[in-house]
């Protein structure tokens, strides 16, 4: 199993174990504290650890949506980062920067948590485009595109989605 498979399959026992898709719940369930802050002028949001205490910092001028993302993706971060993040902490300037291993690995377990492999399925087999699936799922096109790109590696035969590595720019 893949790095992207496995991490998909922690946000999907998530999803489960905490009975909601909802990133700021779970995150309040897992003791991760999550602050909005009005200052932040190009900072979508931070992860940081400070004597064991889990914070995520969410610029309070995005869109619910893209808050939502956010939190999604600092969570991602704290599943799976939380030892780098108690070095220094991870901002976030550009979501979905594939290229470092750490942002890759934080937008599959935030495309893994807010979209269902069951939803996604069933928006793409109805025929609905990307863009449509964003809109009925209220996240960004990108994120779905990313979704797809995963549920190809699970063995779902799907037309490849090409998405913008710096849609949140």
């Amino acid at each position: 199993m893949t790095n992207a498979l496995l991490i998909a399959k922690t946000a999907e026992d998530f999803a489960r174990k905490y009975g909601t898709r909802n990133p700021f719940k779970i995150a309040q369930q897992k003791g991760v504290h999550v602050k909005y802050r009005d200052d932040y002028k190009k900072l979508k949001g931070m992860y940081l650890v400070v004597l064991n205490n889990r914070f995520i910092y969410i610029n309070s001028t995005l869109d619910e949506s893209k808050q939502k993302i956010v939190c999604a993706h600092e969570l991602g971060h704290d599943t799976l980062h939380r030892s780098e993040a108690e070095k220094a902490f991870i901002q976030e300037f550009e979501l979905y920067d594939m290229n470092t291993r750490r942002e890759y690995e934080a937008n599959v377990f935030a495309a893994s948590l807010l979209l269902s492999d069951a939803k996604t399925l069933e928006y793409i087999y109805k025929g609905y485009d990307t863009e449509r699936i964003a809109k009925i799922t209220n996240t960004d096109i990108n994120l779905v595109a990313l979704k797809a790109d995963i549920l190809i590696h699970k063995g779902y035969k799907l037309n490849e989605q090409g998405y913008d590595s710096k849609f949140l720019k």
